[in-house]
């Protein structure tokens, strides 16, 4: 039989990014937040709620899972391309992408797909 996870974003804290975190950016420089709406349960998808502040820079890097960024207000640069509200991105596992770039800030959702096999696998 299935399983139903049901998440909340307003009954969830808004988190930083470790220090140890290969993308995090100093102190005085535009920052990330971010709220887990899942964990990182056997079968799960790791959801999160991710907002950049305006001027946010993330230089290329990958990640050992394939994700989903889909944007919900405003929007990123994400390499050559603009992602606005409503659209969004699969990138395949351990895939180098960026930079990542935002003018006005922006809020997304990130989609951490461990486990769940790529187009065409």
């Amino acid at each position: 039989m299935g399983n139903v996870v049901y998440f909340e974003q307003g009954a969830r804290d808004w988190l930083g990014v470790p220090e140890d975190w290969a993308g995090k950016v100093p102190g005085s420089e535009p920052g990330v937040r971010y709220k887990l709406l899942t964990g990182d349960g056997a079968g799960i998808p790791g959801i999160q709620l991710v907002e950049f502040e305006p001027g946010h820079h993330e230089k290329p890097h990958s990640h050992p899972e394939s994700e989903v960024l889909y944007v919900l207000d405003g929007e990123m640069t994400l390499g050559e391309r603009t992602l606005r509200a409503g659209a969004g991105a699969f990138i395949e596992k351990d895939t180098v992408y960026g930079p990542l770039d935002t003018a006005a800030g922006v809020r997304f959702l990130r989609v951490g797909l461990g486990g769940v096999a790529s187009p065409g696998a």
